[in-house]
């Protein structure tokens, strides 16, 4: 199977984008509809959290973009950097930072269900991926994935 830069560089991040951006919509309109539902009284404190989520999430974002610069730049596959814990950290940052430092910022119980809708949508996108990693790289893809986690850490006594 060939791979196109435009799949070598995004994968199936810009159909995940577009999607987020239509769930957060979503989600956004029902909270107003709701009256705003907030998760902290204090405003303040909440936007205080939203943005360390938000600040993890560029350094794990970095760190990320770091360690997939060989798949790049030599067709490598990786498995170092946060690649060592999940297959897809760029998307799971997503999940575990992103959506939540957003829904705290604008403190919303509504929003929150941002990363709860999100979980499915990558999980079923992120199979295109995983299929075409699989075509390049073979078994030691397939070694790769049976240890590590699709979107979560997987934790084996090993």
């Amino acid at each position: 199977m060939t791979i196109t830069r435009f799949q070598r560089l995004f994968g199936v991040g810009l159909m995940g984008l577009l999607v987020s951006l239509l769930v957060f919509g979503v989600l956004w309109m029902l909270d107003r509809k709701l009256a705003h539902p907030q998760i902290l009284f204090h405003p303040e404190s909440a936007r205080i959290l939203g943005l360390a989520l938000i600040g993890i999430w560029i350094c794990w974002h970095a760190w990320c973009i770091r360690a997939i610069s060989g798949w790049w730049r030599d067709g490598r596959l990786c498995t170092t950097g946060p690649f060592r814990f999940v297959r897809h950290p760029i998307y799971a940052g997503g999940i575990w930072f992103v959506f939540p430092g957003i829904s705290l910022f604008f403190n919303s119980w509504i929003i929150l269900l941002w990363p709860i809708l999100m979980y499915p949508v990558y999980s079923l996108l992120v199979r295109q991926e995983e299929a075409m990693m699989s075509s390049v790289f073979g078994e030691g893809y397939k070694r790769y994935a049976a240890r590590t986690g699709r979107l979560f850490p997987r934790f084996s006594r090993h």
